[in-house]
């Protein structure tokens, strides 16, 4: 995957728990309604702020999917905790399905899809060179040990290699809808046919710094955030309303921002999980 503030005419905010339009209300800090009518929902767990730019957006047209590289335990049962607000959730026992089921992982699908969460297993596609076999063995893995809602296969194609890769990765995707996954993802910013067989372009998964280059793709589809995701990793507390503002406008209807870094940004949540939950959640009252 590779690797424009516009003018804002309002925004959401989140400040010490409080959720409030900047310009419209003031937030209040004891808990109960300020005098310009915002609700104060009490302390963030990190005692932070995050403002979210709310220009334009549709009520329910965005949330937040987790690329949840962490074994189960206490972060799991936040991220399942927070649906539905979370609405997606991608696995990765290890690097892939693993050998065999791990009960815990067992466990929290069976919950997170309780709860309504779209959960999906990451198989690593390599930029389009990992042998296909490889792949598909990959997908059978996940299925053999696990009942998912369906598959993101990451590290789509580049640029140069959509059409030359693109039935590599339909009969990919046939492989996966054998065994009955209901949703597929796919990781590339470049190839727009590839949304035809896929239900969600990952097109974004690097760093805040990265983001700052980033372009909306020409052919991409007004209308449709549904279709787009972006994880941010790297943003700083201070500027995580920055970056999920920046994903919205870029037309991601999915978005994760992270303050963890490499090698795996995606191994914990982020500190100021709870405040950016509230932020998301706040653009559908």
């Amino acid at each position: 995957m590779v690797n424009s503030d516009g003018a804002m005419r309002f925004k959401w905010v989140l400040r010490s728990g409080a959720v409030c339009l900047l310009g419209l209300a003031a937030c209040g800090s004891s808990g109960a309604v300020g005098d310009a009518g915002a609700l104060d929902h009490g302390d963030a767990a990190d005692g932070g702020s995050i403002a979210v730019d709310a220009s334009g957006v549709l009520p329910g047209s965005v949330r937040m999917a987790v690329p949840a590289y962490f074994a189960p335990g206490p972060e799991w049962q936040r991220v399942i905790a927070a649906a539905p607000t979370v609405g997606m959730v991608i696995i990765n026992p290890a690097n892939g399905p693993g050998a065999s089921a791990v009960s815990g992982y067992t466990q929290v699908i069976a919950q997170a899809r309780a709860a309504g969460i779209i959960v999906l297993g990451y198989v690593s596609t390599s930029y389009g060179q990992r042998p296909e076999a490889d792949v598909i063995a990959d997908i059978n893995g996940y299925y053999d040990n696990y009942s998912l809602s369906g598959i993101y296969l990451a590290e789509g194609p580049m640029e140069a290699d959509c059409t030359s890769l693109e039935m590599q990765y339909r009969r990919v995707a046939d492989a996966a809808h054998a065994r009955n996954a209901q949703y597929l993802a796919i990781g590339t910013h470049y190839c727009p046919t590839y949304i035809s067989f896929s239900d969600l372009m990952v097109e974004f998964a690097m760093s805040w710094s990265d983001y700052q280059s980033y372009a909306v793709p020409t052919w991409m589809p007004s209308g449709s955030p549904e279709r787009f995701c972006h994880f941010i990793s790297d943003v700083p507390a201070a500027e995580a309303g920055a970056a999920i503002s920046r994903a919205i406008a870029n037309g991601a209807g999915w978005v994760f921002a992270t303050d963890q870094t490499q090698p795996n940004p995606w191994g914990q949540l982020p500190v100021y999980f709870d405040a950016e939950l509230q932020a998301i959640r706040a653009l559908s009252p």
